[in-house]
């Protein structure tokens, strides 16, 4: 009860069949945990015990040598179908695997329980029992817990549909005390986790980053050949806009999901996550970005352009606040600028015109409130048991934004590091703009890693 639920968790396999029901893995299955072509760690996963206590029967009329108990149970039921399951998941067992066994700590023990125990003590192999309570129901872990300890060279406790990176780390730990021989190997495993999973850190730092950047440079363009269509053109041109930016931001979010391992199962974000409100709406402005204090703050040290682009009313996000800087009408005002296009010709017939631009982002808020969703999507998906097929993901929100957002927990210094990136972008000075990216990618790994 659990098994594949662990497999999932422990290989980060989310193609791992889980299913609400025991007894659903029929097959032994094997999935492999490698960083690139490296192979570090196999786990089988096996089908239940089908008639534990016959076996067990037949386990205590054995006299032969103790060693070769698993063999000779193979050998003498490898055509019964009565011990079918018990012969698919003893098979790695009589190869030299070690064993976790995983029971249901919301449920009373039962003979049967007992008598697979008694089973996997006399295979005489390093064994570890695996407490895996369905939801928060531990009213019978002490009696499973007390049981467990006569027969197996560890017990642990272990919620495999919200088990953490560390969790992950410190059930592998335990597995090294099962049996000496396991710890150089496993040894090997656990550093080498440890490093992927600060690779990935530094991955979706890069990303996130590079979010940021593409929102302080991104521009949209169009020729306007009459004024009388500049209104038009310029909704046009907002709606573009706003689509490139929530693009990118989708774009980012599933490279994080694809970075932890997420392949097939993407978080169905639930009703009333702000995830899902629009990047440029109100509910954003009341809870993510910075405060008005903050805001006041970087107003006082941005450059005059910038900081006349900072509503410190948190007025709207609508198509109205896509003005000419210098206006402080709204939360997010871009760079419109017109300029004359050079005639040239097409099929010998003149053209001429003015070409507006949209972009980019002028509004430090804006910044804040991007770096504040990606952050939330980015504690979701590592919160997120590679096992659970159902999501929690409102509750991780709740708790991420409990504190208020990242960007209204950052530090003077931590905020001027995101505001200086704001600052280079406007400036257009490209090496000092990607000075200010590397520093925002730094500050980021940081956060993410403590995260």
């Amino acid at each position: 009860e659990g098994k594949s639920t662990l497999v999932s968790t422990l290989t980060e396999d989310d193609t791992v069949r889980v299913s609400p029901f025991p007894g659903e893995t029929t097959t032994c299955r094997s999935y492999t945990v490698s960083i690139g072509k490296t192979p570090l760690i196999r786990f089988v996963d096996t089908p239940g015990f089908q008639s534990p206590r016959k076996a067990l029967a037949w386990f205590q009329r054995y006299s032969g040598p103790s060693q070769n108990i698993l063999e000779a149970f193979l050998e003498s039921h490898k055509a019964s179908r009565s011990f079918r399951d018990e012969c698919q998941l003893l098979s790695p067992v009589a190869k030299g695997a070690g064993i976790i066994y995983v029971a249901d700590g919301s449920r009373p023990l039962r003979k049967n329980d007992l008598a697979e125990m008694e089973i996997l003590r006399l295979t005489g192999l390093p064994r570890m029992a695996v407490i895996n309570c369905k939801g928060k129901d531990e009213r019978h872990l002490a009696s499973w817990r007390a049981e467990f300890r006569k027969t197996f060279n560890a017990v642990r406790v272990f919620n495999a549909q919200s088990a953490s990176i560390k969790d992950r780390q410190e059930l592998l730990t335990a597995l090294m005390g099962v049996d000496p021989e396991w710890q150089p190997a496993l040894k090997k495993v656990i550093d080498a986790l440890t490093q992927e999973w600060q690779s990935r850190i530094e991955l979706c730092s890069a990303a996130i980053a590079e979010l940021l950047h593409f929102a302080l440079t991104h521009t949209v363009k169009a020729v306007l050949h009459d004024e009388k269509d500049s209104e038009a053109i310029e909704k046009r041109l907002t709606r573009r806009f706003h689509k490139e930016i929530e693009k990118k931001e989708r774009n980012t979010r599933d490279l994080i999901r694809r970075s932890f391992r997420h392949t097939l199962f993407d978080v169905d974000l639930p009703q009333g996550s702000i995830l899902t409100e629009d990047l440029f709406g109100q509910r954003n402005l009341k809870f993510l970005g910075l405060t008005r204090y903050q805001l006041t703050t970087a107003a006082a040290t941005c450059g005059a352009a910038a900081g006349a682009a900072i509503d410190l009313a948190a007025a709207g996000l609508s198509f109205g606040v896509f003005t000419l800087i210098g206006s402080v009408s709204g939360a997010a005002s871009v760079l419109l600028s017109q300029k004359q296009i050079a005639k040239t010709k097409i099929s010998g017939v003149p053209l001429g015109g003015q070409e507006i631009t949209l972009g980019p982002c002028r509004n430090l808020q804006v910044i804040f409130i991007l770096l504040d969703r990606i952050y939330i999507y980015f504690k979701i998906i590592t919160s997120r048991a590679h096992g659970k097929r159902d999501e929690l993901a409102l509750s991780v929100e709740a708790e991420t934004l409990e504190g208020g957002s990242l960007s209204r927990q950052l530090n003077v210094s931590e905020t001027k590091t995101i505001q200086t990136l704001f600052e280079k972008a406007e400036k257009k000075d490209q090496t000092a703009l990607h000075t200010a990216l590397d520093e925002v990618k730094t500050l980021l790994a940081s956060i993410l890693t403590k995260g």
